[in-house]
């Protein structure tokens, strides 16, 4: 304690009252203030259902805070605040001007998104706030927002009340979550959560749907920190090109997954089975290792009992320690790292404990859960039968609207949302590599050329084969059927595809009359109540749907018979006919004087149509996320 350098008497500084300290505190959280901004984004989402076609536009608002990263200043908020956006502008507390911002990273599985404002005014006087700790059970913190009711910036305060892991909205992996019991209402989405010191503990992201009261979720600071250093990352590998006016978003990597399914060991016998020592050792059986994870690269196997992770024992029950007193499920020792973090992971194989080093990266899956780069909506149109693949946000869709009679007939809305939970078996099937998708038959467009088979699409049938080849991709389908990119009507009738008018002449030789397939065309699906070894035959004359195509997609309004982004796909397979690649993926087809034609023609329209089609790469679709009651849904 401080004493006079006149007399050897202690002297004992009195305590600041309590207003001294109210003063105090309501001066810092006034600095906090003016370093959360208001979010207004207009947004168009992606109808699913015609994916060529997009939703009336809609206005929303959400929360965002300034940081500091590497001396680069940024706004937080949430992915799905502007998640299918067509203009975003912030507003600072206390003022009027709206400002133009601009996503330089959306990471839907974190629930995050980076913003940036380019006038400099903006930047003035605002104060980055600093990312705190995660906070501890039963410490007070203040959510910062501004939730519906009101424009003025809001505060509301509460504790924590639980630290815990989940998925969130638009993931799959199990992320660590803060609840805490301050109100989090729409309009919150994207605040801080302050702790007892102002710094962020979290960023509010969703209430609770049920009956609860006062239950909000908040994400905990080390998962923003790993997406702000991510951004960095990506920064140095490539950096922000700008084009028109904007800013090149960055493609967020992912959440690191190391690609197995488990199942708890608690049970003696199991564990003698499993030559655990009788209990000695703790761990979860890993039961399934995904062909493309990072487990599977490092070799570990089905059968094997998964011991610790960088060190972290795993109990029998799945979990790992995570402070005094509290537990979370071990899948936090993954998804709390970054991409290429190199990990230990102990197994027990045989009785014996064996050290695998592990480089940790995202898992490709089969089935996408969410949308932008992970499965933004593509389509291709064969004979007025609508293909695309299999995603989530697809099923959402179909399953979603559902507002028929159920005691009507068994092909009522009922009946299919019924049948098409088939297709939920598949979502933790391996992808056995990059290119392979589910492709299903989503719609019918109407023509004679298609009579007969308009119901069959309402299950989501699965496209097994194309003319006896097995379809790999939505890209391949469009290569064995010899899909052009001609367009839906007016000037596009006058056009050889996406790009400009050109004239062509109808070629006919020897080679290519010799190299014409079959008079139809054969789709086989896999529908939802069949087999594999009974399937669903759909066939058209070849000839007629070719030359309706056009009329096809003139009545539809489509626009085009595949979306842009199978574009370069095909082109790859033309490529590879062209040098006579694999026989059996190219699905009998040799190099023809038409295969040239087609690549030549998708090479001149590239350089019209990509560069707009990468200017809205990220255009991410806000896909219904199938929250029930109870469960956490976003605000």
């Amino acid at each position: 304690m401080p004493q006079s350098s006149k007399s050897s008497k202690t002297v004992v500084e009195a305590p600041p009252s309590s207003s001294r300290l109210i003063e105090a505190e309501g001066t810092t959280l006034e600095r906090a203030l003016h370093s959360v901004v208001k979010v207004y984004v207009h947004v168009m989402e992606s109808d699913y259902r015609s994916p060529w076609q997009n939703y009336m536009q809609e206005e929303c608002t959400g929360s965002g805070f300034a940081v500091e990263i590497e001396g680069q200043m940024v706004l937080v908020t949430n992915a799905h605040v502007v998640a299918s956006f067509t203009s975003c502008r912030v507003r600072k507390f206390g003022e009027v001007a709206k400002y133009k911002a601009e996503p330089l990273l959306i990471a839907h599985a974190a629930d995050l998104a980076l913003l940036a404002v380019d006038d400099a005014p903006f930047w003035k006087s605002m104060e980055p706030l600093e990312l705190g700790e995660l906070p501890r059970l039963y410490s007070n913190v203040a959510v910062v927002g501004y939730p519906f009711g009101g424009e003025s910036g809001c505060v509301t305060r509460g504790v924590v009340s639980r630290v815990d892991t989940t998925t969130y909205v638009r993931g799959a992996e199990e992320l660590l979550v803060v609840q805490i019991d301050a109100a989090i209402n729409a309009g919150n989405s994207g605040g801080p959560a302050l702790d007892e010191d102002f710094k962020v503990a979290g960023v509010a992201f969703s209430g609770f749907a049920g009956s609860a009261d006062n239950v909000g979720f908040v994400i905990p600071k080390s998962v923003v920190d790993n997406v702000l250093r991510d951004w960095v990352d990506l920064q140095g590998a490539a950096p922000l090109l700008r084009k028109g006016g904007q800013q090149r978003r960055q493609q967020w990597p992912g959440l690191c997954n190391l690609g197995i399914s488990t199942q708890t060991c608690e049970n003696p016998a199991l564990l003698r089975k499993l030559k655990a020592g009788g209990g000695e050792r703790e761990g979860v059986l890993v039961t399934k290792v995904a062909a493309m994870g990072c487990a599977k690269a490092a070799g570990v196997r089905s059968g094997d009992m998964l011991l610790s992770i960088d060190g972290t024992s795993v109990a029998g029950d799945g979990t790992v320690p995570l402070r005094k007193s509290e537990r979370v499920n071990f899948d936090h020792c993954v998804t709390s790292k970054r991409r290429h973090t190199k990990v230990e992971v102990k197994v027990l194989r045989d009785g014996e404990e064996v050290a695998l080093q592990v480089t940790l990266q995202p898992l490709p899956r089969l089935v996408p859960l969410i949308d932008g780069f992970d499965a933004a909506p593509s389509y291709v149109v064969v004979a007025g039968l609508v293909f695309m693949p299999l995603s989530v946000p697809l099923i959402s869709a179909v399953c979603g609207d559902d507002d028929s009679d159920a005691d009507s007939d068994d092909d009522s809305d009922d009946a299919v949302v019924r049948d098409i939970h088939y297709l939920r078996d598949v979502f933790d099937k391996d992808k056995p590599d990059k290119e392979t998708q589910i492709v299903v038959w989503t719609q019918t467009l109407a023509h004679d050329c298609n009579f007969g088979y308009e119901r069959l699409c309402r299950k989501l049938p699965r496209l097994h084969k194309f003319n006896s080849t097995p379809v790999k991709n939505l890209a391949h389908l469009a290569f064995l059927a010899g899909v052009s990119g001609g367009g839906g009507g007016g000037d596009d009738d006058k056009r050889g595809g996406f790009g400009r008018r050109r004239r062509r002449k109808k070629q006919t030789n020897d080679n290519e009359k010799k190299t014409t397939p079959t008079e139809f065309y054969e789709f086989e699906f896999v529908a939802a109540h069949a087999a594999a070894s009974d399937p669903t035959l759909v066939v058209v004359d070849r000839k007629e749907a070719d030359d309706a195509q056009r009329e096809i997609l003139r009545r539809a309004k489509v626009p085009a018979p595949f979306s842009p982004d199978v574009r370069a796909p095909l082109k790859a397979f033309l490529t590879a006919a062209e040098a006579g690649g694999d026989h059996d993926l190219l699905g009998g087809k040799k190099k023809t004087p038409n295969t040239k034609k087609k690549q030549q023609h998708l090479e001149e329209t590239d350089e019209n149509d990509v560069a707009d089609d990468e200017l809205n790469d990220d255009d991410d679709d806000d896909d219904d996320d199938g929250t029930q009651e109870g469960d956490p849904q976003s605000a």
